[in-house]
């Protein structure tokens, strides 16, 4: 039986609470048991860097403020509203593709429910792991009150306010609204004087990058912008006195990350050294929207904050705007596109398909692709359906609900991307093949969500499984990660922009059925005067019209 075996540093054992770490990777394996161990190091790793954000943090002093002034209290909402609205434009800014984009916008709408809750109730920051995060916002904005001090409630307060704030602007970028990012507001004098900064007359690069990695929100956006930060370090040196850093070395470092080779990030973990790679003419580089998304956008980012945190410490006024990607990729090449006819039929009629039809393990596959294609929706919204609460009739007509606040299946978190509830009807053809009968089945089993066998990944049913529709693309030959931009195979998205691009050539007003707005009302109308959600007969009449220029097969494992 192998073993994982992994020391803890001696001055992170009394944050982790463990001079080692040792377990069973439970396999006699030796192949498994490497997957398993790599798993487990990469948890372990993030152990480690969480409890080095913890020490950097408690390096830092807190003041014990006995009040805070109105003028205080309003920079702190504004500059956190400003910080995270930040965040969001760089995340779009990187453009990225739909199952991420779903997957960001998906724990944004989790963080407004939870915002919403704390803010209604005023219970903020209880636990230490809150506490802990709720420093980690206040010190963003260079402001660091002692927890549990006079004015830590009231801070804790208006910090929450910010980031509703901020997610509300947010929800409308969602619903295809336009807003400008809000500037981040000028610290009062009264809170600049206080001793908020690290007290160091000398402060190291690796230090200012430290302090920024802890002040982001924990999310996936997060592990792009430590990348590069971490990255700038290492060329630059994280030892470099903050006070001696020139824009020379900005301009230098981002016109050399254009030279990386696209998967520079695994060869470094597998042991290349920087130079090596910088070095290596590599036949695919970083891509333009990479470069301005996970790179020019996240430096822009630190380059400000490190600005109002260490200027006391000599740290320059840096800037990465007008510095421009000098690789040879195109921009958009990474977006997927509709399925031609033909590629339907290959995918769909083929002998890879009629095993998914007919496998009872692949019956989830055969009804997510079934269901996408004659519906339009996205994954995750199919994945979280609940057939206990989710489906039904109404006159007549067989319906699924894609709704956030229904009741959820057991460790999901539904998240629609606009936050508005939609009722799909059901195309005659999964009326046909079968899928009210199985919603019913799954009903009688007392199923809490679509495909109850698949694992949920962080509160999201889909992610997981993402692999298994790339395998099916690249097995019948439609799988192309290379081709031309905007031209990709991918993934499941595929479907969904199958179902759009066929609605739109047969004459089927689909955007209601696919959550877009559907251009007979403006947004001020949407939002003042229409109430209710479009009769669902309105739907199923346009809905009627649509037929794919495919067979779809009956599935074997429900008959």
């Amino acid at each position: 039986m192998w073993w994982y075996r992994r020391r803890v540093p001696d001055d992170l054992i009394r944050l982790i609470g463990r001079a080692e770490f040792r377990e069973s990777l439970k396999t006699s394996e030796v192949e498994v048991a490497r997957t398993r161990a790599a798993y487990r190091n990469a948890e372990v790793a993030a152990a480690f860097e969480s409890a080095n954000t913890q020490a950097v943090l408690e390096a830092l002093p807190a003041v014990a403020v006995t009040e805070l002034a109105p003028d205080e209290l309003q920079y702190i909402r504004d500059a956190v509203r400003a910080r995270v609205v930040d965040e969001d434009e760089a995340v779009r800014i990187a453009r990225p593709d739909d199952d991420s984009l779903d997957a960001y916008e998906g724990i944004r709408s989790d963080e407004f429910d939870e915002t919403s809750r704390g803010l209604r109730s005023g219970l903020l920051a209880i636990g230490p792991a809150e506490k802990r995060k709720m420093e980690t916002l206040l010190n963003d904005i260079g402001v660091s009150i002692a927890p549990d001090s006079p004015a830590w409630h009231e801070a804790v307060y208006k910090a929450t306010e910010g980031h509703h704030q901020a997610l509300l602007d947010i929800r409308r970028r969602m619903n295809g609204e336009f807003n400008f990012s809000h500037p981040r507001p000028i610290m009062p004098t009264s809170l600049s004087k206080a001793d908020v900064k690290p007290s160091s007359t000398k402060v190291d690069l690796g230090h200012v990058i430290d302090f920024h990695i802890a002040g982001l929100v924990g999310n996936h956006f997060k592990r792009k912008v430590k990348r590069c930060l971490n990255l700038f370090g290492e060329v630059v040196g994280r030892s470099t006195d903050v006070a001696n850093l020139r824009q020379q070395d900005v301009t230098q470092f981002m016109r050399d990350i254009c030279r990386l080779p696209a998967e520079w990030s695994r060869r470094f973990d597998a042991g290349e050294s920087i130079e090596e790679l910088m070095n290596s003419e590599p036949d695919k580089v970083m891509s333009p929207t990479t470069y301005e998304g996970n790179y020019r956008g996240p430096m822009s980012t630190f380059f400000k904050r490190a600005r109002a945190n260490f200027k006391a410490q000599g740290f320059d006024e840096l800037s990465v705007d007008g510095i421009p990607y000098l690789g040879n990729r195109v921009a958009d090449e990474d977006q997927q596109r509709a399925l031609f006819d033909e590629e339907l039929e290959t995918l769909f009629e083929g002998d890879a398909f009629a095993v998914v039809a007919s496998e009872p393990s692949l019956e989830p596959l055969y009804w997510l692709l079934a269901v996408m294609l004659f519906t339009g929706a996205r994954p995750r919204e199919l994945c979280q359906v609940n057939p206990q609460v989710d489906f039904g009739t109404l006159d007549d007509v067989w319906y699924v609900d894609l709704n956030e606040k229904s009741a959820a299946g057991a460790g999901i978190k539904k998240s629609i991307k606009t936050g508005e509830a939609r009722r799909l009807p059901m195309h005659a053809e999964l009326l046909r093949l079968g899928f009210p009968e199985y919603l019913e089945r799954l009903k009688s089993q007392k199923a809490d969500r679509l495909f109850p066998t698949w694992r949920v990944k962080g509160g999201n049913p889909f992610t997981a499984q993402y692999d298994l529709v790339s395998d099916l693309l690249k097995k019948v030959g439609l799988y192309t990660r290379n081709a031309a931009p905007s031209e990709q195979v991918t993934g499941a998205y595929v479907l969904r922009k199958t179902f759009i691009t066929q609605c739109r050539n047969q004459g089927v007003v689909s955007k209601e059925i696919t959550g877009h707005r559907d251009g007979s009302t403006t947004k001020v109308q949407e939002r003042s005067y229409v109430f209710g959600l479009e009769p669902l007969s309105r739907k199923v009449n346009e809905l009627s019209k649509l037929t794919m220029p495919v067979k779809f097969p009956m599935p074997l494992h429900t008959r």
